[in-house]
């Protein structure tokens, strides 16, 4: 389909074309003239078998939109970071085992779904991204979290369930804008005490997880006897004296961008997948609080 693809193309930048949906359409490589369409707003490539993008993916400078579901896609070109505009990325159910560097650059977007891939770290960069209102991480390799999801003031939904995340850094309390948080089926014994502080929050899963016998108990009698008693003093003082943790002065993480963008943890962009790792079968998408 490449010459007749690359032929599509050209004729959608004379048409001046602003959204393009080029879904299901079996494609396993994008011709580098999609660079060319520097007018499009919103880009459709979901549910094809594309294993990597052109680097000129990084001229759609105009884009607000792209979908990339259901590809195969084992690394991305770090010239994605140049969609400055984007304001929702999909990039869930693809095969990628960490994201390129310069990754926070995307100062306008507010939704972010990378479920369902190999990533075994979450970027540090994720921080510099404070317009993110939903953020969906499930069905991965994550076993921490980054302290700097705390500077994601505007975040409403978060969603990180099935990983091997074993603590959740306190710092993400400071997002007081949270209404859902699904964290099913990882290995969290307890929940930070700030979380009790999140004026919206709605709802906070944590079901499939082996959580400690004091939150049980709670936790069973559904998420609204769960959320009152996170913000009771009683949990406060048994949280402290049963983990053995210091209890903080405070847990604000200062939320001005760093002066230079962190880098001892990102991961090269074209690192290769783990060979262990099994095939995705999945073909749906997550919703934002499903399991």
């Amino acid at each position: 389909m490449g010459a007749n693809l690359a032929k599509e193309l050209d004729k959608a930048k004379a048409q001046n074309i602003t959204e393009l949906d080029l879904k299901d359409k079996g494609i396993d490589e994008l011709p580098s003239n999609i660079g060319n369409l520097d007018q499009l707003k919103k880009l459709n490539l979901s549910k094809n078998n594309l294993r990597k993008l052109p680097t000129t993916i990084g001229n759609l400078r105009n884009l607000v939109s792209l979908s990339l579901f259901q590809n195969s896609l084992k690394e991305l070109p770090h010239e994605l970071t140049q969609l400055t505009n984007l304001e929702a990325l999909n990039l869930s159910i693809n095969k990628l085992p960490s994201l390129p560097r310069g990754f926070g650059s995307f100062n306008h977007l507010y939704f972010l779904d990378l479920s369902y891939n190999r990533l075994t770290e979450l970027t540090t960069q994720i921080g510099l991204i404070t317009t993110l209102k939903e953020l969906h991480l499930s069905f991965n390799k994550l076993t921490e979290l980054p302290a700097e999801i705390g500077k994601c003031l505007d975040l409403e939904i978060f969603n990180c369930s099935n990983n091997k995340i074993e603590l959740l850094p306190p710092e993400i309390a400071n997002c007081n804008k949270l209404r859902l948080v699904n964290i099913v089926n990882n290995k969290i014994v307890w929940i930070p005490p700030p979380f009790g502080k999140i004026e919206k929050l709605e709802k906070i899963d944590i079901s499939l997880n082996p959580i400690d016998k004091v939150l049980q108990p709670h936790a069973m009698r559904g998420p609204d006897v769960l959320i009152k008693y996170i913000k009771s003093d009683e949990y406060d003082q048994t949280y402290y004296k049963e983990t053995g943790k210091p209890r903080p002065s405070t847990t604000t993480l200062s939320t001005s961008p760093p002066t230079t963008p962190p880098t001892t943890d990102e991961a090269s962009a074209d690192h290769p997948p783990h060979k262990h790792e099994p095939e995705e079968t999945s073909t749906t998408s997550t919703a934002a609080t499903s399991s």
